[in-house]
């Protein structure tokens, strides 16, 4: 099944949330998600959009990879009822 262009445009913005996502939480697996969806994108659209697809791919991918990094402390505390168990 081939995308529409519409279908197409739509598709390129859902993989550029994703990866500005993958950047913030876990950017050691952006580049395989990059190139898993961007294969897909292929394999989905007509020849003659396959360069448009590469074309904006890289270029959102370098734009996303430029952008600064929040970096947060993360102390998470997994344990359910902590006050429970300062108690016993």
């Amino acid at each position: 099944m081939l995308f529409s262009a519409e279908a197409l445009e739509s598709e390129i913005c859902k993989l550029r949330g994703l990866l500005q996502m993958l950047h913030e939480d876990q950017p050691d697996v952006l580049e395989d998600v990059f190139e898993f969806h961007v294969g897909s994108l292929i394999s989905h659209s007509s020849p003659e959009h396959h360069g448009y697809v590469r074309t904006c791919a890289q270029e959102m991918l370098a734009t996303i990879r430029a952008l600064p990094r929040r970096v947060e402390e993360r102390d998470v505390d997994f344990r359910l009822m902590p006050e429970m168990l300062a108690v016993a």
